[in-house]
């Protein structure tokens, strides 16, 4: 009967020649046992398997994990209503996950479910060796590369799931003793769907635990949506040795709602970006996790930094509060860290459409929206409202400003608030004057500056700088907003002036009267885009000109 199938699904290949290269492609229902429809693409050199039943469920009776062994593609057939869906049909407790990687895969339009008529799976794809009981073995080929695309992983557990580890979507496995170390070239993860899992639900955890230098080259994972994930949705490890080149480790546009508090754990690795996130309603870990509601999430390393997030309704171990953490020479842009409603579509039903009056329109550090852009359907009816702030002081709006943007028609009231020994000096931009409060419609965008300078008494003449200087903007590099502190000899006109690397002006930051003294001003770049650029300041005969970096 194997034979029969195994023949009924070669009759359905369709071979390409291309001088002496072969490929071909296969078209897989559900009558067949996928395991067998994998050996035989291995075995006759098929590099594409389509999966044609809409909604069909591929599956195995083998008592082992389905094995990714030479490079292939796995992808739903273009135009199906439904996605098809892989489970692991075997009902013997030794079976804990349905895909076992050792070569480069592409997955593609496709579910995985954990459901087992006898327990839930535990794992959906690992990457490793194949078991030591396996005659002959298979180790995981150097430099393999994993793609996930507009796939969904549901209900994996282990049996203990509050006590136990496992319930992961996707995993990478630590070598046994005497094995070659794992590793990968560029794991990809976008536009996918992560939704009850026991454990994280991406980990790349156990680099520590084995000598290599960088377990993966890349790890993108972009426009994914989790829910009701019970750790990490990512948790990644690079190594001790902060001398070598790390990952490149990219994690943008992330909905996550109802999971586990700490959303993401990168350890120890240099320059990861993480921006343009959602976080919402989320819950305690699982007991044996409960070491996980200490944050929401945490970069570590020079050059990794967190940006561009939104968290709300966010539950905490005590005594922690909300975090958004960077350590060990890590940063986080304080300036771009929400806690707005989002407003979702209906989250209860799994549906995170934002509406048009959702605040997270437009300021994702790409001018998009946060979260997964998926998500992101309707036309927005908010306008930008960009607020500057020269000198020390600080600017309540009325209704509050809960991101740059408002919306469309709304009357907005501001007042500025000086600090102590400040005086509040002027509005300009698109509002002009002194009036303090002072309002306005916002109809279009709109971009505003408040102006504050150091009062004039005597007490202040003793603080009166003897030279002109121009700080070193911080921080730097930045996104998308930094502080330049410069002083002023002398009262006066004072301007500086933003150029590219072509030594073209892009910007004027301020150019207008100060008072003798101490001046900071915060610049945001939102509508830049990343480089390498100069500010100069000018007053009077003084000129001064420094470097800042931009990044996005």
């Amino acid at each position: 009967m194997k034979f029969v199938k195994i023949l009924l699904i070669s009759l359905m290949a369709t071979f390409l020649l291309s001088g002496v290269a072969l490929s071909s492609k296969i078209e897989v229902d559900t009558q067949y046992d996928f395991k067998l429809a994998l050996d035989y693409a291995f075995s006759a050199r098929v590099d594409t398997i389509v999966l044609i039943t809409s909604g069909g469920l591929y599956s195995t009776a083998d008592t082992m994990h389905m094995q990714i062994k030479k490079p292939i593609v796995i992808m739903a057939k273009p135009g199906l209503a439904e996605k098809p869906i892989f489970q692991h049909g075997d009902l013997d407790s030794s079976v804990i996950e349905i895909f076992r990687v050792h070569d480069d895969v592409t997955f593609e339009g496709v579910i995985f479910d954990g459901y087992n008529a006898k327990r839930p799976m535990k794992y959906a794809v690992r990457v490793g060796h194949g078991p030591a009981t396996q005659i002959p073995q298979i180790y995981a080929k150097e430099g393999l590369n994993v793609s996930l695309k507009n796939c969904e992983f549901r209900d994996f557990f282990p049996p203990n799931w509050e006590n136990d580890s496992g319930g992961n979507a996707f995993y990478f496995l630590r070598p046994e003793t005497g094995e070659p170390v794992i590793k990968a070239g560029t794991v990809r993860i976008e536009d996918c769907i992560f939704r009850n899992l026991g454990d994280e639900a991406i980990r790349i955890a156990e680099t520590e635990k084995y000598a290599v230098t960088r377990v993966v080259d890349s790890l993108i994972v972009r426009n994914c949506t989790f829910k009701n994930v019970y750790a990490e949705c990512i948790r990644f490890y690079a190594d001790v040795d902060t001398s070598t080149e790390d990952a490149y480790v990219l994690m943008e546009h992330l909905t996550i709602d109802s999971s586990a508090t700490r959303v993401a754990f990168i350890k120890n690795n240099q320059n990861t970006i993480f921006r343009d996130i959602i976080v919402t309603n989320s819950h305690m870990p699982k007991q044996y996790r409960m070491d996980r509601a200490d944050y929401v999430a945490q970069v570590q390393q020079r050059g990794s930094f967190i940006s561009n997030i939104d968290t709300m309704n966010i539950t905490f171990a005590a005594p922690y509060s909300n975090r958004i953490s960077a350590t060990k020479g890590g940063s986080v842009d304080e300036s771009t860290v929400y806690g707005f409603d989002p407003l979702y579509e209906n989250s209860r039903a799994n549906n995170y459409t934002l509406l048009a009056s959702s605040p997270a329109y437009g300021i994702a550090h790409d001018g998009t929206a946060l979260g997964d852009l998926n998500w992101a359907t309707q036309t927005s009816t908010r306008l930008p409202f960009i607020l500057t702030i020269v000198g020390d002081g600080s600017v309540v709006a009325d209704p509050p400003l809960v991101a740059p943007n408002y919306e469309a028609g709304v009357t907005v009231t501001l007042t500025a608030v000086p600090d102590s020994g400040w005086n509040f000096i002027e509005w300009s931009g698109d509002l002009e004057g002194t009036d303090n409060p002072a309002s306005l419609t916002v109809n279009t965008a709109k971009s505003i500056t408040a102006t504050f300078q150091q009062s004039t008494g005597v007490e202040d003449n003793t603080e009166i700088p003897v030279e002109y200087s121009l700080s070193q903007n911080y921080p730097n590099p930045f996104n998308p907003s930094t502080t330049i502190s410069f002083s002023l000899k002398k009262s006066g006109k004072a301007s500086m002036e933003l150029f590219n690397v072509m030594g073209q002006k892009v910007a004027t930051i301020f150019d207008q009267q100060f008072t003798a003294g101490s001046h900071r001003i915060r610049f945001n770049a939102i509508n830049l885009p990343a480089g390498i650029y100069f500010y100069q300041l000018k007053s009077g005969n003084y000129q001064a000109i420094k470097k800042l970096t931009l990044i996005k």
